[in-house]
C-alpha cells in the first residue's frame, strides 16, 4: 500500500513536467500603414499547461538595439494538450511601432511564461517590407 502511494505521488509530481508551451508562430502583416501582429502558442506536451499563461511582445529597429515592449496578455487560464490560442497586437496606439514600421523593417520577440514549466520560450521574427526592398 505505501508503494503505491509512494508511486501515486511520485507521478503526480511528474504530471506537470508533461504540459508545455510553445511559440508556433508570429505572423506580421502590414496593410498601407497599419501593422498586425499575430502570435500563436502551443501546448505539444501529454498534459494541459495550467496558466496563468503570459504572453509577452517586444520589437526593435535593428539587432543590437534595445528591445521595446509592446504589450503583454496575461489572460490565458490552460492551454490542454495539443490545442493552440493566437493573440493579435494591432499598432494603431503604438508610434513606436508606426516608426519601426516605415522604416520597412523590425524584429520582433515574444516570450511565453508558465506556471510550472522551466525556462521561458521565446522566438524572434523578424519583418521586412518587400514595398520598400528592405
Amino acid at each position: 500500500m505505501k508503494r503505491l502511494l509512494a508511486l501515486t505521488v511520485l507521478m503526480l509530481l511528474q504530471l506537470p513536467s508533461l504540459a508545455d508551451t510553445a511559440v508556433e508562430n508570429v505572423l506580421i502583416r502590414r496593410q498601407g500603414e497599419n501593422v498586425n501582429i499575430r502570435v500563436t502558442v502551443t501546448n505539444p506536451g501529454a498534459a494541459t499547461q495550467a496558466g496563468p499563461i503570459v504572453v509577452t511582445l517586444f520589437a526593435r529597429q535593428n539587432e543590437g538595439q534595445e528591445w521595446v515592449k509592446l504589450t503583454s496578455w496575461n489572460n490565458i487560464a490552460k492551454i490542454p494538450k495539443g490545442h493552440r490560442v493566437s493573440r493579435d497586437y494591432f499598432d494603431e496606439n503604438n508610434t513606436t511601432l508606426k516608426e519601426f514600421a516605415a522604416a520597412g523593417h523590425f524584429e520582433v520577440r515574444t516570450v511565453v511564461n508558465a506556471p510550472g514549466g522551466a525556462a521561458a520560450v521565446e522566438k524572434v521574427s523578424i519583418f521586412a517590407d518587400n514595398e520598400t526592398g528592405q
